[in-house]
């Protein structure tokens, strides 16, 4: 409790004197409206999300790589590349938020398209700029794991014996446990937004941030609640993905001490499971509504396992790989709307190609059971598509260069 409070505090003055970060809902309003983002949001978002990672709160640096390197890749174009075409500007923006991506997931395809799907509700509408985009994943994906000496590789086995075969029945299992996701995630969502209803009510959400102190030390209470008593909850998952899809023990988590919390909790029947992926939820709300800054990817993956695990306690029958991958699946499409990134990086971290049919089947059909339950309010249908069907240089509307904000 009290290294997150500290670095809660230090996560709010850091919003109240660097100014705001943005988020992920922000950066596509920019790359829609604009093209790009604005490099006086980078150092405040470096800040930010260091905080929110130390703090142990359930966002990950998934999403500030993502604008840091929107940010940037932006500004290359236009100052640099002295570019002026709005699309151009937007292919350059997608370019190093595709490569921030499959740099930090290890996986250049999934990584890539994740940066063009997470731009609209309903797959990827800026086509023209795929290629590029995957491109831009793989060269950066080799330097940055060359530099840093990782490989890409599997990081989570959730049973001893890989999947040896995708059965026909298997995609229609994994399509009824993605809709299983979605309904979870529309009852997260209505949560969310009640919980966003009660910060508001208090006082604490304006934006100025000059309430950034207080709101985050208030959405801290929550996080260290729910953390002490659960502590699979804590930090944003990626490492704790592998602990909850096995059942391990708590003592085998990586990043909490004391591991056991004040109850010793652990993960032993449908109900403690179940426990798990609903305070997991929760404490993913109360990171997002304290202002905090990251991704909520990797918390989704990991809520998602529990939930797979939890359905694995009521069917024994039913193989661990599927119900863990493809509940995290659903869970994670209906938020972020990325039905294609999210199946190949779910897979291609638990080392499972044989799982990709049924994962994928989670990922379309909880798309398009949220179809009309849109979370991130930016996520819009492109306004330049006859642009890009039937190019013509002259009328592509040009970059205006300002560093004036935008406000959703």
């Amino acid at each position: 409790p009290l290294i997150t409070f500290t670095m809660s505090l230090f996560c709010g003055l850091s919003i109240y004197y660097l100014g705001e970060p943005g988020d992920l809902a922000y950066t596509i309003q920019c790359i829609h409206e604009k093209g790009y983002k604005g490099t006086h949001h980078i150092l405040p978002m470096i800040a930010a999300s260091q905080f929110t990672i130390l703090a142990g709160a359930s966002l990950g640096p998934e999403a500030p790589l993502v604008a840091i390197c929107a940010a940037t890749a932006g500004f290359i174009s236009r100052k640099l590349f002295k570019q002026t075409n709005r699309n151009v500007v937007r292919k350059h923006t997608f370019m190093g938020m595709s490569g921030a991506l499959a740099a930090f997931f290890g996986v250049p395809l999934g990584g890539s398209l994740f940066a063009l799907e997470v731009a609209s509700r309903f797959g990827i509408e800026y086509f023209e700029h795929l290629i590029e985009s995957i491109f831009a994943g793989e060269v950066c994906v080799t330097v940055f794991r060359s530099l840093a000496g990782l490989p890409l590789e599997q990081i989570w086995k959730i049973t001893p014996v890989r999947l040896g075969e995708t059965e026909p029945y298997m995609i229609l299992l994994g399509g009824s446990i993605g809709l299983l996701g979605a309904a979870v995630s529309f009852v997260w969502a209505n949560f969310h937004w009640r919980l966003m209803d009660g910060f508001r009510a208090l006082g604490l959400l304006d934006d100025e941030n000059a309430y950034a102190v207080p709101r985050v030390l208030v959405a801290a209470c929550g996080v260290v609640t729910i953390g002490m008593l659960v502590p699979q909850t804590m930090f944003w998952g990626e490492w704790e993905v592998g602990t909850i899809a096995t059942l391990s023990p708590a003592s085998d988590l990586p990043h909490v001490w004391p591991t056991t919390g004040l109850i010793g909790f652990e993960m032993t029947s449908w109900q403690s499971c179940l426990i798990v992926g609903c305070s997991k939820l929760v404490a993913i709300s109360f990171t997002v509504a304290g202002g905090y800054r990251g991704g909520y990817i990797f918390p989704f993956f990991s809520a998602g396992a529990a939930f797979g695990r939890a359905l694995c306690f009521v069917f024994p029958d039913l193989s661990p790989v599927l119900a863990t991958l493809c509940f995290a699946a659903g869970i994670n499409v209906a938020i972020t709307r990325t039905a294609l990134a999210t199946s190949l990086i779910l897979c291609f971290l638990a080392g499972e190609q044989f799982a990709v049919p049924a994962v994928l089947a989670a990922s379309i059909v909880s798309l398009f059971a949220t179809s009309y339950v849109p979370f991130i309010k930016s996520q819009l249908a492109r306004s330049d598509i006859d642009y890009s069907l039937y190019y013509h240089k002259n009328r592509e509307p040009k970059v205006q260069d300002s560093t004036r904000e935008l406000h959703a």
